[in-house]
């Protein structure tokens, strides 16, 4: 109830407040790779990147169930080869949300290949590389969770994206503020440690997100309820829950944010903030 009550406040103050507001072969030998339709540009080095995962797909239960498995065991199997997660729990259509869990969490150098579909995912931030051989940690967690989430888009097309965070991997970088001036939010969250049954409407887990405090400004009327659509997609399944702005729901830790899943709760320091390219928001 929390949860829903607070997606609604949120609703209910953004439209009432932004008038002015913006099955393969397990032989490696004889599997047939197929290189994953990254679209990556060669000078869009990361941090860069780009969303346009499905939020649907990434909030549907099954896949829930099928990136918590993923999360309690190390991504290569053997021969490079993912864990098998069958086409009846994560669909063809949906597996590009194991392909982002693996660019979020693995290097450019590293790469593991679907079982299924015989796909190769490469990663791309290096944000838990050490998941390739072992079970990922609660930094992980919490680090991969909020690069899938910030790598959400509704409107299925891939925009290109800055992600910065306290990870030296994420951290900011001068010389791309002219690329990238709108920051869009901050996230937190941990999908694979969330203990929520997966039942019902019920959200598999929460994802807190804090808009920065210029959002409205840069982005005109689009800003703050494209964020919401961008992250939900509608889905009564979506677990979103705003916090408000960064500045009044969080601490600030040098230029990002610290911020707390709850009141009684620790400080999360990996939380992760998207910025975007001005033509965006036009």
């Amino acid at each position: 109830m929390q949860i829903q009550f607070a997606r609604i406040l949120f609703t209910t103050v953004l439209m009432a407040g932004l008038a002015g507001c913006g099955g393969v072969e397990e032989d490696a030998q004889l599997a047939t790779v197929r290189q994953a339709a990254r679209g990556m540009d060669d000078e869009r080095t990361p941090p860069r990147g780009l969303n346009g995962t499905s939020p649907a797909c990434f909030w549907a239960h099954n896949t829930q169930k099928a990136l918590r498995s993923l999360g309690n065991t190390a991504l290569d199997q053997g021969a490079g080869f993912l864990p098998d997660i069958p086409l009846s729990q994560v669909s063809e259509s949906c597996r590009p949300v194991l392909r982002s869990a693996v660019e979020c969490a693995l290097t450019p150098d590293q790469s593991v290949i679907d079982p299924v579909t015989g796909e190769l995912y490469t990663g791309w931030w290096g944000l838990a590389p050490l998941w390739s051989s072992n079970v990922l940690d609660t930094s992980g967690r919490r680090y991969v969770t909020a690069c899938m989430v910030q790598r959400l888009n509704y409107y299925g097309t891939s925009v290109p994206i800055l992600l910065e965070g306290p990870s030296p991997v994420i951290a900011q970088n001068a010389s791309f503020a002219t690329q990238y001036p709108i920051e869009e939010s901050t996230v937190f969250g941990d999908l694979f440690s969330s203990p929520v049954p997966l039942l019902g409407l019920l959200p598999a887990f929460s994802v807190f997100v804090c808009w920065e405090s210029l959002l409205p400004q840069s982005c005109g009327l689009l800003g703050l309820p494209l964020l919401g659509k961008r992250i939900c997609d509608d889905a009564p399944l979506c677990g979103l829950v705003a916090v408000g702005p960064c500045a009044l729901s969080c601490v600030q830790n040098g230029p990002y944010w610290k911020c707390r899943p709850d009141l009684l709760a620790p400080l999360w320091t990996e939380t992760v903030r998207v910025k975007l390219e001005t033509a965006t928001c036009q």
